[in-house]
């Protein structure tokens, strides 16, 4: 029965590790695949305690605010925009209040581990949303794109969606989500990646989608491989998957597709309204 067990406990590990998507840290990570932020606090017992049941409340104490000290280091280098993290973004006093609010707020995983040296080890978790619906970008206005403003240029083989920048045709029916497969390209997780062509258009991005729904959803899902994606609830059914060209912008998180592959792009979001529902996966690894 313990086999069983540990091997189940092995398996299900095996199986977070391959859904991760993100970065991790010596006390702590980021996770975009289920949008959370963790960190691992360690609290010591002071000397001045007067018995075990004080010892053991005072590290607990020191060791959430040692954790909420680490939350506060990581998110303020998570990626809000390629060129933004969040330290950067919070410009004002209200986006500041609202950011520290979300991490005030975060909640213990799991159960705290006693260490031998008497100290106590606890990880806190923090839910981007919240972070996400005080940084996400504003849109004054979003363009109005269409399929001939978007395959006015580009080459050849990439207007004939000819070689890798091919995109692999949904089966038959309506187009339930969109891919793009950026493995190979050095592409980032950000909370607010764009989608662009060659020609420097945005196709996607603040303004073409819902920001209430982004921040509570992300503006993109990540997965590591194809299959992943596929099996997403965002896109599952007859997903469209194009192939990202490159990765641009100073954190490379924004991936640029072909000309071809953004006519078919705005074509399936126009159709369906899958860019202001977020319908849509990067594929990175």
């Amino acid at each position: 029965m313990k086999q069983i067990i540990l091997t189940a406990f092995i398996l299900a590990s095996l199986t977070a590790q391959d859904d991760f998507v993100g970065e991790t840290f010596d006390r702590g990570s980021i996770n975009y695949a289920d949008r959370t932020i963790q960190a691992t606090g360690i609290g010591f017992i002071p000397v001045n305690v007067i018995n075990a049941g004080q010892a053991r409340r005072s590290a607990m104490r020191i060791a959430k605010q040692d954790a909420l000290r680490q939350l506060i280091e990581i998110v303020n280098g998570v990626n809000v925009t390629s060129e933004t993290t969040v330290s950067g973004a919070m410009f004002d006093d209200v986006i500041k209040t609202q950011v520290q609010g979300a991490i005030r707020g975060a909640r213990k995983v799991g159960e705290p581990k006693y260490l031998s040296d008497t100290s106590v080890e606890v990880v806190y978790e923090v839910s981007m949303n919240n972070i996400s619906r005080a940084l996400l970008p504003m849109a004054e206005r979003a363009p109005v794109l269409s399929y001939e403003s978007v395959t006015a240029t580009g080459t050849a083989a990439a207007d004939a969606g000819q070689g890798d920048g091919a995109a692999a045709a949904p089966a038959s029916g309506g187009v339930t989500g969109i891919i793009i497969d950026g493995s190979g390209l050095g592409l980032r997780p950000a909370m607010s990646p764009r989608i662009l062509n060659q020609s420097g258009t945005v196709l996607y991005g603040p303004g073409q989608y819902d920001r209430d729904y982004a921040a509570a959803n992300g503006v993109v899902g990540y997965a590591k491989t194809l299959g992943q994606a596929k099996a997403d609830t965002r896109v599952q059914g007859n997903p469209l998957v194009l192939r990202g060209a490159s990765a641009s912008g100073t954190a490379k998180t924004d991936v640029i597709i072909s000309n071809a592959d953004a006519g078919k792009l705005v074509s399936a979001g126009r159709s369906a309204g899958l860019l202001q529902d977020c319908r849509i996966m990067f594929v990175l690894n």
